[in-house]
């Protein structure tokens, strides 16, 4: 979902998977389409359509960048999409904006102050405690870094599983 647009006409004609409620129209997890996308004095007017409920809306955004905040490209769910229900979706949409900054840092930040207290303070810097000392750092900070990788992907196989045993003949394992 990283995907992001560089033209407002790219977005014209195509699917997005909303990833923020918008203005008590569409609610997060929405898949809709877009219509139309004309830029204006105020920014973007986009024409979109919610899928499956057929109700047309017209919204403005500021910026290129608010729309892309709102809304992602995502062909995956846009051709599974009514194979899952919300939650999956919203898991979806959760698990994919996580980042190294936003995901992985504060748990390393807090594995580095754990270590180092407990190395540092309790043995009082001896060379034996520095050694192990970042020797855990460097495991905690690949330790969080692999579960992030390990959760994008569990929950995208999770997804593959459930339509691959219905539409494609083939369990994953």
């Amino acid at each position: 979902m990283a995907n992001t647009i560089s033209s407002i006409d790219e977005a014209v004609d195509c699917k997005f998977l909303v990833v923020k409620d918008r203005r008590n129209q569409v609610k997060a997890g929405t898949l809709v389409h877009i219509m139309s996308a004309t830029p204006n004095s105020l920014g973007y007017e986009v024409g979109y359509r919610v899928t499956g409920e057929n109700q047309n809306f017209n919204d403005v955004f500021s910026d290129l960048k608010d729309f892309n905040g709102w809304a992602k490209q995502d062909s995956f769910i846009a051709r599974y999409y009514d194979l899952f229900d919300n939650d999956e979706i919203m898991k979806y949409i959760k698990v994919n904006r996580r980042t190294v900054v936003n995901f992985s840092v504060p748990i390393i930040v807090i594995a580095l102050i754990v270590i180092w207290l407990i190395f540092g303070g309790a043995l009082h810097a001896k060379p034996v405690a520095i050694v192990f000392g970042v020797i855990l750092s460097l495991a905690a900070a690949g330790g969080a870094i692999f579960l992030l990788n390990h959760s994008k992907n569990k929950v995208k196989m999770d997804m593959y599983k459930k339509i691959g045993s219905s539409r494609w003949g083939v369990n994953f394992k």
